[in-house]
């Protein structure tokens, strides 16, 4: 509880310690400054409201006289008929950070990102040279250029909009590009990670021939009926990833050819998956990554996937059969963290626990993030037990008083016979973070100081095992502990009053010369017992 108070203090001042006010920036553009009173991050926000821009950019005199710099910048033109000429906001380099400073930002690498939003047009033009070295040829920071094309007008792309646009990282959000080929529009460009959405180019095998693009990955996200090579051609990429949403079928054998695939991400497709569901990626060196957002995985799903290394299990899923994950004998990442447990099957959740057991047995290198529980769940605690990792405390505190309870009458076989530490155990193990990384629970040592009282309250008295056979005299005049036997089924908290004191203990409270003590069967368990004094 001390260190998620100590989170939202943090998030507090951090949000407290960011201004923001309107500044003018830019020609014909109504501005608003975002500073951070420790000089981290400025932002520069701007918006056109239909206002024509004379084709460019343009700083105002304010801003050429005193000069500012910004880091992140995010421009959003509302204008029907939009022309975005030649080096269209390469004057806002001049509110580039100048030079990068260790001193103020440690060893963190420093990013420029700038975000175009284009609403409501109906007609948008790129000219040549748009974006031409924005960012200059080499930079000292990471740049990262983002294009929102968010309305269903029409795009036009002169034949070297992009060319020599030189970023880290580019992505491209738009409804269609037609009729235009990847080859057309991303020509003479060196980006080092593009991601394109909404829409796949189409590619035009002819002008790939003088493709001087140099792209090092790429991922490519739409919604389809049918995962093919017809929805996603094979872009001249380095790695290339694919992502499909709501697919009703897959065609995994017309991906054959893609040597540079390397990962493939469905996201709530509407079938299930069985042992010809991958039948074509036998062939792929390449393919380590997938993502399966699916509800149904069958036995031997796997069979013709059996290279990947990087495996992540959607919240989608809901039965999995024994086999369903046999042959994946080379996973280094097993990604579970967007499972919810409670929505799977009793019977698929013992599956899932068996399968982490067996692969901590032969795979213990293999990294395994765990699934999410929001209720108490014994496979959620065998598999966090299984590697080492502790929950959150809110779930410590609700359910880890029941946990030998509940998991003993656990129908799952491999979660019934698991034995879960003790109480003790937890104390003096290492502690793991949670899940997510940003709070480290830290142990309580109970009794660490014998003038306090420990904090909590056990629901039955202590029970000693040290305890020897018998009870030693002792000479003293008067005892401040009871000893008392009951049977196993009474219960200390019970409303009905104390058991009757055999004789034998009653007169040990007397003054005077005591008697030696009788000898009890330690047939039932011996218990502490506060109670009236005779």
């Amino acid at each position: 509880m001390v260190y998620i108070i100590n989170d939202i203090i943090l998030i507090f001042i951090s949000i407290i310690m960011v201004t923001s006010k309107p500044c003018d920036i830019l020609e014909n553009m109504s501005c608003e400054c975002h500073s951070s009173l420790n000089n981290q991050t400025d932002q520069l926000t701007c918006t056109n409201h239909h206002t024509p821009l004379n084709g460019s950019i343009q700083l105002t005199n304010y801003t050429l006289n005193n000069p500012r710099t910004f880091d992140s910048f995010h421009f959003t033109f509302h204008a029907r008929d939009f022309n975005i000429s030649a080096m269209f906001i390469n004057q806002i380099s001049y509110l580039f950070p100048r030079s990068y400073s260790s001193s103020n930002h440690g060893r963190r690498q420093m990013t420029i990102k700038i975000i175009l939003t284009f609403q409501d047009y109906l007609q948008l033009h790129f000219e040549d040279y748009s974006f031409y070295q924005l960012f200059g040829e080499k930079s000292d920071f990471t740049t990262s250029l983002s294009l929102e094309l968010t309305s269903s007008g029409h795009i036009t792309f002169s034949p070297m909009a992009f060319s020599q646009l030189i970023v880290d990282q580019m992505s491209l959000h738009s409804s269609s590009l037609e009729p235009y080929s990847f080859e057309e529009i991303f020509n003479n460009t060196n980006i080092g990670s593009l991601a394109v959405e909404g829409c796949t180019p189409r590619v035009n095998n002819t002008l790939r021939n003088y493709f001087n693009g140099k792209i090092r990955s790429g991922k490519f996200t739409k919604m389809v009926e049918i995962v093919s090579s017809e929805e996603f051609p094979n872009y001249p990429v380095n790695s290339m990833s694919i992502e499909a949403h709501e697919p009703r079928k897959m065609n995994a054998s017309t991906f054959i050819s893609y040597h540079n695939l390397h990962g493939v991400h469905l996201v709530r497709p509407k079938f299930f998956f069985d042992n010809r569901s991958f039948d074509g990626f036998q062939y792929l060196p390449n393919l380590e990554t997938i993502e399966l957002d699916a509800e149904t995985i069958k036995d031997n799903t796997f069979k013709h996937a059996a290279r990947t290394r990087f495996f992540t299990l959607g919240q989608n899923i809901r039965y999995l059969s024994e086999h369903s994950f046999d042959h994946l004998d080379y996973l280094t990442r097993f990604d579970l963290s967007k499972v919810i447990l409670d929505q799977l099957y009793p019977s698929a959740k013992c599956i899932l626990a068996r399968y982490l057991q067996k692969q901590q047995k032969s795979n213990p290198s293999m990294i395994i993030l765990p699934p999410q529980a929001e209720f108490c769940d014994c496979v959620y605690d065998f598999i966090l037990n299984l590697i080492k990792k502790k929950p959150e405390q809110s779930y410590v505190e609700l359910c880890d008083n029941t946990q030998q309870e509940r998991c003993q009458l656990n129908e799952c076989d491999v979660v019934k016979s698991f034995r879960f530490p003790s109480k003790e155990q937890k104390t003096n193990q290492e502690i793991i973070p949670s899940i997510d990384e940003s709070i480290h629970d830290n142990p309580i040592p109970f009794y660490s100081n014998p003038e306090r009282s420990p904090s909590y309250i056990p629901r039955h008295p202590p029970v000693y095992p040290n305890s020897n056979n018998h009870i030693e005299s002792s000479d003293s005049s008067f005892a401040e502990t009871q000893v008392i036997i009951i049977q196993p089924s009474q219960s200390l908290l019970s409303s009905s009053p104390p058991p009757r004191i055999p004789s034998a203990v009653r007169k040990r409270t007397r003054k005077g010369k005591k008697k030696n003590r009788k000898h009890f069967p330690q047939n039932n368990p011996l218990y502490s017992y506060h109670g009236p004094h005779w």
